[in-house]
């Protein structure tokens, strides 16, 4: 039986999504959070004074889960970060700070010296099963950023150069 990688790579990640996605409750404590959902990957420290808790998870990083504590250390939100919604809050001229804040770790950063950039990816699901990967790009002189891209996730649909006609002699 010849199944299509789309629908593999789909029920993959519905499933990977059901298996990560535990739902956090406003008002819980940081204790009832971490027995739920373990130690945090990183701990951020908002400019408003919150504590932000990240965890990636996922196939290749795709979800990235935030919980948002207030002063009184009880949980304000819960959220998937990686969406495409979120990414359209992204503006020319933020901080790495502010975007780390808001998706998380980059799943890759690239260097390119010849253009002064730094760019950061995120692999996300848009919708839940059509892999994308969004890059962010910051000058690397005052590490803001300058552009942004959206691109279909080569990793799960690679390119089909087709067999060609060449031999391998």
């Amino acid at each position: 039986m010849n199944v299509p990688r789309r629908l593999v790579a789909a029920s993959f990640a519905a499933f990977a999504l059901a298996g990560c996605a535990t739902s956090v409750p406003p008002g819980a404590s940081m204790g009832d959070v971490e027995s739920r959902m373990g130690k945090p990957v990183d701990v951020v420290k908002a400019p408003n004074g919150d504590t932000v808790w990240q965890y990636p998870k996922g196939p290749y990083g795709q979800f990235t889960y935030m919980v948002t504590f207030g002063g009184d250390q009880r949980v304000k939100n819960f959220t998937q970060a990686l969406t495409f919604e979120n990414f359209t809050k992204i503006q020319t001229g933020m901080t790495k700070d502010e975007i780390r804040l808001m998706f998380g770790r980059p799943g890759e950063v690239r260097t390119y010296r010849n253009l002064n950039q730094e760019a950061w990816f995120y692999r996300y699901q848009a919708p839940v099963t059509q892999p994308r990967i969004y890059g962010v790009y910051f000058d690397a002189t005052s590490a803001r950023v300058q552009s942004i891209s959206d691109q279909q996730d080569e990793l799960f649909n690679p390119i089909n150069w087709g067999t060609g006609g060449g031999s391998a002699r």
